[in-house]
């Protein structure tokens, strides 16, 4: 598989290793520092997964994706590398939502609105929401463990 890299500082990070989401899952801590790569995994991670939500990952949901991690994590991604990442064998040890509810107790409540909001673009690109889709909002809903006014940013 490719290899995703973004920069942070001088460094190039791995993104779609999922790294840090391997570490906290597996009950690990994170300096603080890490924070920023931690958000760049689970966005990456909750709109790859949010693509291939009812099954079917369609052309505009991918330059969607594209979009708004480029805005995001100013970071080019080529609609290849977005769909490899939605095979990464990561989420044959647990459901996404779980990593994504690791990740939120470290997360700010502006970097879960964020991944939330990207995530309500994604599943939206295509025009309208199924019930597959719907489910996976939901579900990262919770795992994001937002209040009702943290979501509408209140």
């Amino acid at each position: 598989m490719t290899q995703l890299f973004y920069a942070v500082g001088r460094s190039k990070v791995n993104v779609t290793g999922f790294r840090l989401m391997k570490v906290i899952f597996g009950g690990g801590k994170l300096l603080d520092e890490k924070q920023l790569e931690l958000y760049s995994e689970t966005l990456f991670m909750v709109l790859s997964g949010a693509a291939r939500a009812d099954l079917n990952i369609e052309k505009v949901e991918v330059t969607r994706i594209r979009d708004i991690l480029k805005n995001k994590l100013d970071r080019d991604f080529t609609e290849e590398e977005i769909q490899l990442a939605s095979e990464v064998d990561l989420f044959e040890t647990a459901p996404i939502q779980k990593y994504v509810a690791k990740a939120s107790h470290i997360l700010s409540v502006e970097q879960r609105q964020n991944v939330l909001q990207a995530t309500l673009e994604v599943l939206m690109s295509d025009g309208h929401m199924g019930v597959l889709e719907r489910d996976y909002f939901d579900s990262i809903v919770r795992a994001l463990d937002l209040k009702p006014s943290e979501m509408l940013r209140l």
